[in-house]
Protein backbone atom coordinates (compact mmCIF):
# COMPACT_ATOMS: atom_id res chain seq x y z
CA UNK A 1 0.00 0.00 0.00
CA UNK A 2 1.09 3.62 -0.36
CA UNK A 3 -0.42 7.06 1.14
CA UNK A 4 -2.22 9.68 -0.72
CA UNK A 5 -2.96 13.03 1.10
CA UNK A 6 -6.55 13.50 0.51
CA UNK A 7 -6.66 16.80 -1.15
CA UNK A 8 -8.51 18.11 -4.31
CA UNK A 9 -4.84 18.94 -6.28
CA UNK A 10 -3.63 15.17 -5.73
CA UNK A 11 -6.80 13.90 -6.66
CA UNK A 12 -6.36 15.73 -9.94
CA UNK A 13 -3.05 14.78 -9.70
CA UNK A 14 -3.44 11.28 -9.55
CA UNK A 15 -6.91 11.18 -12.23
CA UNK A 16 -4.87 12.53 -14.90
CA UNK A 17 -1.94 10.48 -14.42
CA UNK A 18 -4.35 7.42 -14.53
CA UNK A 19 -5.41 8.15 -17.40
CA UNK A 20 -2.03 8.37 -19.22
CA UNK A 21 -1.65 5.13 -18.16
CA UNK A 22 -5.22 3.08 -18.96
CA UNK A 23 -6.43 5.74 -21.75
CA UNK A 24 -8.43 2.78 -23.01
CA UNK A 25 -10.53 2.70 -19.43
CA UNK A 26 -13.77 5.69 -19.41
CA UNK A 27 -12.86 8.51 -17.10
CA UNK A 28 -15.21 7.69 -15.03
CA UNK A 29 -14.61 4.28 -14.38
CA UNK A 30 -10.77 5.42 -13.50
CA UNK A 31 -12.63 7.60 -10.84
CA UNK A 32 -14.90 5.09 -9.48
CA UNK A 33 -11.89 2.84 -9.58
CA UNK A 34 -9.40 5.31 -7.71
CA UNK A 35 -12.18 5.55 -5.02
CA UNK A 36 -12.33 1.96 -4.08
CA UNK A 37 -8.62 1.92 -4.22
CA UNK A 38 -8.93 4.47 -1.14
CA UNK A 39 -11.03 2.46 0.45
CA UNK A 40 -14.22 4.61 -0.61
CA UNK A 41 -17.90 3.35 -2.04
CA UNK A 42 -17.91 5.44 -4.81
CA UNK A 43 -16.39 8.79 -6.26
CA UNK A 44 -18.84 10.64 -5.15
CA UNK A 45 -18.36 9.43 -1.18
CA UNK A 46 -14.83 10.30 -2.04
CA UNK A 47 -15.99 14.43 -3.04
CA UNK A 48 -17.63 14.66 -0.38
CA UNK A 49 -14.90 13.82 1.99
CA UNK A 50 -12.88 16.19 0.43
CA UNK A 51 -15.39 19.07 0.46
CA UNK A 52 -15.39 18.11 4.16
CA UNK A 53 -11.74 17.79 5.42
CA UNK A 54 -9.94 19.54 2.82
CA UNK A 55 -9.21 21.91 5.09
CA UNK A 56 -7.71 19.78 7.75
CA UNK A 57 -4.79 18.95 5.82
CA UNK A 58 -4.30 15.79 7.59
CA UNK A 59 -6.65 13.56 5.88
CA UNK A 60 -5.18 10.95 4.72
CA UNK A 61 -6.10 7.60 2.30
CA UNK A 62 -3.82 3.97 1.85
CA UNK A 63 -3.92 2.71 -1.19
CA UNK A 64 -5.40 -0.73 -1.74
CA UNK A 65 -4.13 -2.13 -5.32
CA UNK A 66 -6.80 -5.32 -4.94
CA UNK A 67 -9.45 -3.29 -4.07
CA UNK A 68 -8.89 -0.75 -7.25
CA UNK A 69 -8.00 -4.27 -9.48
CA UNK A 70 -11.23 -5.43 -8.30
CA UNK A 71 -13.21 -2.19 -8.84
CA UNK A 72 -11.97 -2.30 -12.97
CA UNK A 73 -13.00 -5.97 -13.10
CA UNK A 74 -15.95 -4.98 -11.73
CA UNK A 75 -16.46 -2.55 -14.58
CA UNK A 76 -15.30 -4.73 -17.37
CA UNK A 77 -11.31 -4.33 -17.64
CA UNK A 78 -9.76 -7.33 -16.90
CA UNK A 79 -6.42 -7.51 -17.80
CA UNK A 80 -5.49 -4.07 -16.51
CA UNK A 81 -2.03 -3.99 -14.08
CA UNK A 82 -2.79 -1.81 -10.80
CA UNK A 83 0.90 -1.70 -9.62
CA UNK A 84 0.95 1.79 -11.36
CA UNK A 85 -1.34 3.06 -8.82
CA UNK A 86 1.52 2.92 -6.16
CA UNK A 87 4.34 4.86 -8.51
CA UNK A 88 1.47 7.63 -9.57
CA UNK A 89 0.88 8.24 -5.96
CA UNK A 90 4.74 8.07 -5.01
CA UNK A 91 5.86 10.65 -7.85
CA UNK A 92 8.00 13.24 -7.20
CA UNK A 93 5.21 15.41 -9.60
CA UNK A 94 2.50 14.84 -6.73
CA UNK A 95 1.38 17.97 -5.74
CA UNK A 96 1.47 17.71 -2.28
CA UNK A 97 3.45 14.81 -0.33
CA UNK A 98 3.90 13.52 2.97
CA UNK A 99 7.46 13.03 2.23
CA UNK A 100 9.99 13.12 -0.31
CA UNK A 101 13.47 11.17 -1.75
CA UNK A 102 16.37 12.94 -2.93
CA UNK A 103 20.12 11.33 -3.05
CA UNK A 104 22.39 12.27 -0.42
CA UNK A 105 23.84 14.93 -0.18
CA UNK A 106 22.02 16.99 -2.31
CA UNK A 107 21.27 20.06 0.25
CA UNK A 108 19.65 22.15 -2.47
CA UNK A 109 16.35 19.78 -2.54
CA UNK A 110 17.50 19.25 1.67
CA UNK A 111 16.42 22.87 1.86
CA UNK A 112 13.24 22.89 -0.24
CA UNK A 113 11.50 20.37 0.93
CA UNK A 114 12.43 21.62 4.65
CA UNK A 115 10.96 25.01 3.48
CA UNK A 116 7.60 23.38 2.35
CA UNK A 117 7.11 21.24 5.55
CA UNK A 118 7.55 24.46 7.02
CA UNK A 119 4.88 26.11 4.98
CA UNK A 120 2.83 22.97 5.19
CA UNK A 121 3.18 22.39 8.83
CA UNK A 122 4.21 18.80 8.19
CA UNK A 123 6.95 16.60 9.68
CA UNK A 124 9.81 16.79 7.64
CA UNK A 125 10.27 13.24 6.41
CA UNK A 126 12.59 12.11 3.67
CA UNK A 127 14.70 9.45 2.57
CA UNK A 128 18.61 9.85 0.82
CA UNK A 129 19.29 7.59 -1.57
CA UNK A 130 22.52 5.64 -2.22
CA UNK A 131 24.13 2.97 -4.08
CA UNK A 132 22.04 0.05 -2.30
CA UNK A 133 20.46 1.11 0.86
CA UNK A 134 18.57 4.08 2.04
CA UNK A 135 18.41 6.46 4.58
CA UNK A 136 14.81 7.63 5.98
CA UNK A 137 15.39 10.75 8.43
CA UNK A 138 12.34 12.53 10.15
CA UNK A 139 12.43 15.93 12.44
CA UNK A 140 9.45 17.60 13.57
CA UNK A 141 10.97 20.91 14.34
CA UNK A 142 9.18 22.21 10.84
CA UNK A 143 6.25 21.47 12.67
CA UNK A 144 4.41 24.71 14.85
CA UNK A 145 4.79 23.45 18.79
CA UNK A 146 1.59 23.81 19.61
CA UNK A 147 0.37 20.82 16.90
CA UNK A 148 3.16 18.24 18.24
CA UNK A 149 1.90 18.04 21.87
CA UNK A 150 1.49 14.19 21.36
CA UNK A 151 5.23 14.18 20.77
CA UNK A 152 6.30 14.91 24.04
CA UNK A 153 7.09 12.86 27.41
CA UNK A 154 5.17 9.35 27.89
CA UNK A 155 2.64 10.34 24.43
CA UNK A 156 6.13 11.25 22.83
CA UNK A 157 7.61 7.73 24.50
CA UNK A 158 4.51 5.59 23.78
CA UNK A 159 4.88 6.99 20.31
CA UNK A 160 8.54 5.86 19.48
CA UNK A 161 7.63 2.49 20.91
CA UNK A 162 4.50 1.82 18.02
CA UNK A 163 7.29 3.42 15.52
CA UNK A 164 9.55 1.06 16.32
CA UNK A 165 7.36 -1.57 16.21
CA UNK A 166 6.17 -0.74 12.73
CA UNK A 167 9.83 -0.36 12.13
CA UNK A 168 10.60 -4.16 12.77
CA UNK A 169 7.19 -5.51 11.46
CA UNK A 170 8.68 -4.16 8.23
CA UNK A 171 11.83 -4.93 8.15
CA UNK A 172 11.51 -8.51 8.96
CA UNK A 173 12.93 -11.47 6.57
CA UNK A 174 13.93 -8.14 4.80
CA UNK A 175 18.34 -7.77 3.19
CA UNK A 176 20.40 -6.46 5.35
CA UNK A 177 20.82 -4.94 8.56
CA UNK A 178 18.50 -2.07 9.06
CA UNK A 179 19.27 0.51 11.83
CA UNK A 180 16.77 2.23 13.81
CA UNK A 181 18.01 5.81 16.57
CA UNK A 182 15.85 8.45 17.59
CA UNK A 183 12.73 9.73 19.28
CA UNK A 184 9.38 10.21 18.35
CA UNK A 185 10.45 13.70 17.53
CA UNK A 186 13.53 13.53 15.55
CA UNK A 187 15.53 10.24 14.27
CA UNK A 188 16.49 8.40 11.31
CA UNK A 189 16.37 4.64 10.29
CA UNK A 190 19.42 3.41 8.35
CA UNK A 191 20.72 0.57 5.27
CA UNK A 192 16.83 0.46 4.12
CA UNK A 193 15.68 -1.11 0.98
CA UNK A 194 14.29 1.67 -0.97
CA UNK A 195 10.36 0.14 -1.27
CA UNK A 196 10.94 -0.52 2.75
CA UNK A 197 11.89 2.82 3.64
CA UNK A 198 8.49 4.20 1.52
CA UNK A 199 6.36 2.24 3.23
CA UNK A 200 7.98 3.30 6.83
CA UNK A 201 7.88 6.86 5.66
CA UNK A 202 4.16 6.71 5.33
CA UNK A 203 3.14 4.60 8.27
CA UNK A 204 5.68 7.52 10.29
CA UNK A 205 3.89 10.26 8.45
CA UNK A 206 0.06 9.28 10.10
CA UNK A 207 1.92 8.47 13.18
CA UNK A 208 3.82 12.36 13.28
CA UNK A 209 1.22 14.05 11.80
CA UNK A 210 -1.91 14.09 14.10
CA UNK A 211 -2.78 12.09 17.26
CA UNK A 212 -4.15 9.65 16.13
CA UNK A 213 -3.79 9.94 12.41
CA UNK A 214 -6.76 10.15 10.15
CA UNK A 215 -6.99 7.63 7.99
CA UNK A 216 -10.57 8.30 6.08
CA UNK A 217 -12.68 5.59 4.35
CA UNK A 218 -16.05 6.03 3.31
Amino acid sequence: MALLLLTSVNIEYTKSALRSVFPHVKATHRAEALAAGLCFRTYASLLATLKRDEMARCTVGFIDLARFSTRLQELGYHTVDPSSLIAIARSPAMPLRPWAEYKNGDRVANYRWFRECQRRDIPDIYIETRAKYVRLNWDCISRDPKHDTHLGEDQGANLVRKMFARFQALTRHRSGKAMFEGSSFVGFVDHLLPDVARDIADEFYTMLTVPPAQKMAA
